[in-house]
């Protein structure tokens, strides 16, 4: 079945002028490599079949603006990063869908999917307990996300208990950053740290804010610190770096609405082959540059 041509829609006003080839084995893969990759197509097929009419349906996936490599709108205005391009690997193993895209801030996106204007919100969301009890997680994680403390180069921090008072950039306001240093906050009275969240800001914004001692500290994967350096130095050398003990190790994932557990088994199916065809590998070293699909 052919589908259509996928169309990226941005959503009137967040265009705010933000604007990984993986060394796949050659050679002839396992036999039980071969064996889980064509398991996992059969399902796909399967489901793909059991909907009988044969009818396309069309799903909308929400995902981000600001968030380079993963999520971004680039200069030419178009909705970019490996979310978009594992999104559009799925789409294509599904026959039985037809993905449409919406871009939006951040913290839009939960909203979005609450209300029904969207059907998987996919922006690198890790797991909490709050999160839990509202939306649907895909069973298939399909980055790791390692996040420390992120200084100036020449501070002298290590930890959080050295930044008592201190303010520190974290993501949006639903954010499992946000809700960690909330959490630390709270579990640590007379050492809590100034949380100064950033809905939809861009990567300008984040280093002008630490370059300028706006914010002490972030919170970002050692990735975004290479990028940050690499992108925002006044003299070439490096200006900001990760500190001490990860704030949080966890795995990242797709959020879909309680009832939509048929669509988070499909995706969930070709995610799966992506993984076992080292496709995913191949697009995260694209857009990254190393293979976030494993541990940091």
């Amino acid at each position: 079945m052919k589908k259509r041509t996928i169309k990226n829609i941005l959503l009137s006003g967040v265009l705010v002028g933000a604007m990984m080839l993986s060394a796949v084995g050659c050679g002839k893969a396992s036999q039980g490599a071969d064996t889980e990759v064509k398991a996992a197509e059969d399902n796909i097929e399967g489901e793909a079949q059991s909907e009988g009419s044969g009818q396309v349906q069309k799903i909308v996936i929400g995902s981000g603006t600001n968030y380079n490599p993963y999520c971004y709108i680039d200069e030419n205005g178009d909705a970019v990063g490996y979310e978009y391009d594992v999104l559009k690997e799925i789409d294509e193993l599904l026959p039985q869908y037809e993905f449409e895209y919406q871009s939006m801030a951040f913290d839009q996106l939960v909203l979005s999917l609450e209300s029904g204007k969207i059907d998987l919100a996919a922006h690198q969301y890790e797991y909490t307990p709050e999160r839990e009890e509202k939306y649907l997680f895909s069973g298939e994680s399909y980055t790791s996300y390692i996040t420390y403390l992120a200084v100036l180069i020449d501070d002298n921090a290590k930890s959080l208990e050295d930044l008592t008072g201190e303010k520190i950039r974290t993501g949006g306001s639903t954010s499992a950053t946000t809700q960690i240093l909330t959490k630390w906050n709270e579990e640590h009275p007379g050492q809590e740290v100034v949380l100064v969240t950033s809905e939809g800001s861009s990567d300008e914004e984040a280093a002008a804010a630490l370059k300028s001692g706006a914010a002490r500290a972030s919170v970002l994967k050692k990735s975004d610190v290479i990028k940050m350096n690499t992108n925002f130095s006044d003299d070439g050398k490096e200006w900001l770096k990760s500190v001490g003990e990860p704030i949080n190790n966890s795995k990242t994932y797709y959020l879909y609405r309680k009832d939509e557990t048929e669509l988070r088994d499909a995706v969930d199916g070709a995610l799966k082959t992506l993984k076992v065809n080292g496709k995913l590998s191949e697009l995260a070293i694209k857009w990254v540059g190393y293979d976030v699909t494993e541990e940091e």
